[in-house]
């Protein structure tokens, strides 16, 4: 196997046409500029590399697969999100790419929507915990849950997850169907790593093929998911919501404490 040096994602490609990429982005796994264009770098290293047929999403942090979005962000680093998260998104829905998410801690927010975009997603029985706490903070989620989970797990527990604003537990998780499976942690790598280097190995236009006809009538529109990033961008400006921001970020949210570990849980306005 072979692996690229990066900040924030490594990528290690592995024997049998299958490649890991690993988000380390101490100290919650926050998704920033810098992530979201590692990722698009890689995604389309590896989308235009024809030995590489399937992508394995994964994280460093055993604690947090993603927190969520980097709400710290200065302008000028959050004007590079948008263009780098839809490369990521293109990538990630392109034929040539199977992507898996193996999902451990907390994926909420962005992080959660990370992994949504990605074919299928498996976690881990034991940590996992998703959720979408966007609300929470007067946002909504602008990087896919809002197309994506409709059509996932239907419209009622769409709304639940998003209006709702809490987490749910793997087994949940698997219930609603946000996820493909629960597994128990201890199994997690070899389940999925023996089904990446499976779908691997089969013919790479049978593959495109498969996918192309799955998403032509599951997958939402492209432009819907370029709707919701610049709804987002107009919200997370606004005057309110940078006021309840500054507040969240006093109480401690986006540091490695009881705010980000009840994150979602939360009573509405607790400090």
């Amino acid at each position: 196997m072979t692996a690229i040096e990066a900040i924030t994602v490594r990528v290690t490609e592995r024997l049998g046409h299958w490649a890991t990429l690993r988000i380390d982005n101490p100290p919650l796994n926050l998704l920033d500029h810098r992530v979201y264009g590692e990722l698009a770098a890689a995604l389309e290293r590896l989308e235009s590399d024809p030995e590489i047929h399937v992508v394995v999403l994964e994280s460093a942090d055993p604690e947090f697969f993603s927190a969520h979005f980097d709400v710290a962000l200065t302008p000028a680093e959050a004007g590079r999100v948008a263009p780098a998260l839809t490369k990521v998104m293109a990538a990630l829905r392109s034929p040539r790419l199977v992507s898996i998410a193996k999902m451990r801690g907390r994926a909420r927010g962005g992080g959660n929507e990370l992994a949504l975009l990605c074919d299928m997603r498996f976690g881990s029985a034991d940590s996992l915990i998703i959720g979408q706490p966007e609300i929470t903070v007067r946002l909504f989620p602008g990087s896919g849950a809002a197309q994506i989970l409709p059509a996932l797990i239907g419209r009622a527990r769409a709304l639940e997850l998003i209006l709702g604003g809490g987490n749910i537990d793997a087994a949940t998780a698997e219930r609603y169907g946000v996820i493909n499976r629960a597994i128990p942690d201890a199994e997690l790598d070899e389940y999925v790593d023996s089904l990446a280097a499976r779908i691997a190995g089969f013919d790479s236009t049978a593959l495109q093929y498969a996918k192309t006809a799955i998403d032509r009538r599951h997958l939402p529109d492209i432009e819907d998911f370029h709707s919701d990033i610049a709804a987002f961008r107009e919200l997370f400006w606004s005057p309110e919501t940078i006021a309840t921001l500054r507040e969240a970020l006093a109480a401690g949210l986006q540091t490695r404490g009881p705010y980000e570990f009840e994150f979602g849980d939360r009573p509405h306005g607790s400090k």
